[in-house]
């Protein structure tokens, strides 16, 4: 309540601190709220819109079947497309199709650490976009965000924060902005300007090309890991194509 003559403010004596703001007065430096269940207040969901209406405009390619009958990687993994975590050209290469803000995002997050952890220097890890805003509403704004943190140099540091995300807590995304050494205006405002759109385009189209439907899929040196991505199956799978 203002100070008026009925109701004066406090009298300070001469070198007493000032007083505390009452709460309502209390400026606190919060962090908006990147993602909610209807709106993006900090305005991304207008270019995750317009990515869902690309994504919408790309054609499926024909898949090329392999010897066993289960579309092959297209095209292979190639330093001038894929940002590889890990060696270029080392004993194996996977190749991640995936979406960030799924139901799946924290096992796979645990089946690439471990495949890191097991093969340090010795396995290539691609990751393409597979972003379907019908079956994961939050993924565009998310592989945005990805796009966003590549432009500054920070593709996968930020990418190992996102698949840790609750996503249901939007917070979460500062902190993980943060925490991969981005600055979180710039990295907003280059997910709200579109960056790397077509990118991702690009990548859903080579997910198509390689038959997947679905996010997670993983190639393993070219074929296509069958089943769910379980860390026992997919470790096995990544062991022998090192062997070879």
């Amino acid at each position: 309540m203002p100070a008026t003559p009925e109701f004066p403010g406090p009298i300070r004596v001469p070198g007493e601190p000032e007083p505390p703001l009452e709460p309502r007065e209390i400026r606190r430096h919060r962090f908006p709220l990147v993602v909610d269940d209807d709106t993006d207040v900090f305005g991304a969901e207008d270019a995750a819109a317009r990515l869902a209406e690309r994504l919408a405009r790309v054609e499926r390619p024909p898949a090329r079947p392999g010897p066993d009958g289960r579309p092959l990687l297209s095209p292979p993994p190639a330093p001038s497309h894929d940002r590889v975590d890990g060696p270029v050209a080392g004993s194996a290469t996977v190749v991640v199709f995936g979406a960030h803000a799924t139901p799946s995002s924290r096992q796979l997050s645990a089946v690439l650490d471990e495949i890191r952890r097991r093969h340090a220097g010795t396995v290539g890890i691609a990751w393409r976009h597979y972003t379907d805003p019908d079956a994961h509403p939050r993924a565009a704004v998310f592989a945005l965000a990805g796009e966003a943190a590549a432009a500054a140099g920070r593709f996968w540091s930020f990418t190992r924060e996102l698949l840790q995300l609750r996503h249901y807590d939007p917070e979460d995304l500062h902190r993980a902005m943060v925490r991969a050494g981005l600055w979180p205006e710039a990295t907003l405002a280059a997910m709200r300007a579109g960056t790397g759109m077509e990118r991702i385009a690009s990548d859903v189209e080579r997910a198509l090309s390689s038959g997947v439907t679905y996010a997670p899929a993983l190639f393993i040196d070219g074929a296509r890991l069958a089943g769910e991505i379980e860390p026992p199956a997919v470790l096995a799978a990544v062991d022998a194509a090192v062997r070879t």
